[in-house]
């Protein structure tokens, strides 16, 4: 059971589901056990059209929309949650390129990022700040006419495969600035991939950066306007993940209500003989159309240019907490079979808990709601 759309997204998703079907779900169990970015896989993803669907025709997308992005997004999580994962820094440099940066800045890069043809890394996490921006310590010194960083990033996907990279370091003791690095210029050095529960396909490796230089031209933003840049693109992340929890979601609850359909108790199929069986997962499901719903809000508001701090945050809860829900009631339902390997609900339950402590802890996500909720309320006034 999903959202029912308008006739044109559901044809995306039709046809999405079709493709992914056939080119995507193949790859999935094997990227996940080995645990290696995957050029097939990639492949698979590109010819989805993924990461042209939210640019304008004019950078050489769809000319369509991130609510047309996020179904589509869906429908290939729902097959490979990784390969959803695959364009998704690549297009979030590129839309924090279109809102900050310089002409230049977009004309030599965007149209790239679009069409899939240049890889890109968000470089942001080191390994004391988790989600902290404070606690950055790589630094950005002044050289000449340009800049040198020296420093160390964690966990940052695709930085093996990046051509470029969106650095984020200190340019004062108080500003964070973001700069655009070329990953074959000296001093960018990657250390080997971490082994993780799951995702492991993008291959999230330590960056060491030994005195990289970059030129002024690489700066985005200025000196002091990291903080707005990394917003912007968080934004646009934690939109993502809710949207790839949905299709986590959506994928165990279909694998659920197959196997209670097939699997009988005295000659009548589970889901028919126990309501149980049925309350555990119509309350699963209610959460999954929640989240979808509030992902699809969160869409609709990116594409109006609109910021969404507490909207993006409340999806990344609500699109987890789905997840969570919607693959331990696949695994309640069905019981040992669901803990094998045989299963694919074995690695959507992996999977689900990948976002409740990456890019943004979910603690983080509800201080995030709470503080906005906090501002709002003092705008407002208090009555008594």
């Amino acid at each position: 059971m999903r959202l029912r759309l308008d006739q044109e997204l559901e044809d995306l998703r039709a046809a999405v589901d079709g493709q992914a079907a056939r080119t995507i779900a193949p790859l999935a169990e094997k990227v996940d056990r080995t645990q290696t970015f995957s050029p097939e896989l990639w492949a698979a993803v590109r010819e989805t059209g993924l990461s042209r669907l939210p640019f304008a025709e004019e950078y050489g997308g769809e000319g369509g929309t991130v609510r047309a992005y996020v179904v589509a997004t869906c429908e290939v999580a729902r097959h490979c949650p990784v390969a959803a994962l695959y364009p998704g820094t690549s297009i979030q440099v590129a839309m924090t390129l279109l809102r900050h940066g310089t002409p230049e800045q977009v004309e030599r890069y965007v149209p790239g990022l679009v069409a899939g043809d240049t890889i890109a890394s968000w470089a942001f996490t080191e390994p004391a700040t988790g989600s902290d921006p404070r606690q950055i310590t790589t630094r950005a010194e002044r050289d000449g006419t340009g800049w040198r960083l020296t420093g160390a990033k964690q966990f940052i996907s695709f930085s093996g495969q990046a051509d470029i990279a969106l650095v984020f370091a200190r340019t004062s003791e108080t500003a964070l600035g973001a700069f655009l690095v070329d990953t074959t210029d000296p001093g960018w050095q990657t250390g080997p991939p971490s082994e993780v529960l799951s995702m492991g396909g993008t291959e999230a490796r330590p960056v060491t950066l030994d005195g990289v230089r970059v030129p002024e031209a690489g700066l985005v933003g200025g000196i002091d306007a990291g903080f707005d840049v990394m917003l912007a693109g968080e934004a646009f992340g934690k939109v993502r993940a809710a949207t790839i929890s949905v299709g986590i979601a959506a994928r165990a609850l279909e694998e659920a209500g197959a196997y209670a359909l097939t699997r009988e108790h005295r000659g009548t199929p589970i889901g028919r003989r126990f309501p149980t069986v049925q309350a555990l997962l119509g309350r699963a499901q209610a959460s999954a159309l929640s989240a979808e719903s509030l992902v699809l809000t969160c869409a609709d508001l990116l594409d109006r240019g609109l910021p969404v701090p507490a909207e993006a945050a409340s999806a990344r809860l609500v699109a987890g907490r789905a997840a969570r829900e919607s693959t331990e009631a696949a695994l309640h339902v069905c019981g040992a079979y669901g803990l094998t390997r045989d299963m694919v609900v074995e690695r959507l339950y992996r999977e689900a808990v990948f976002f409740d402590v990456s890019q943004g802890v979910s603690e983080i996500q509800q201080i995030i709601v709470g503080r906005e909720l906090l501002t709002d309320a003092g705008k407002r006034g208090v009555s008594r």
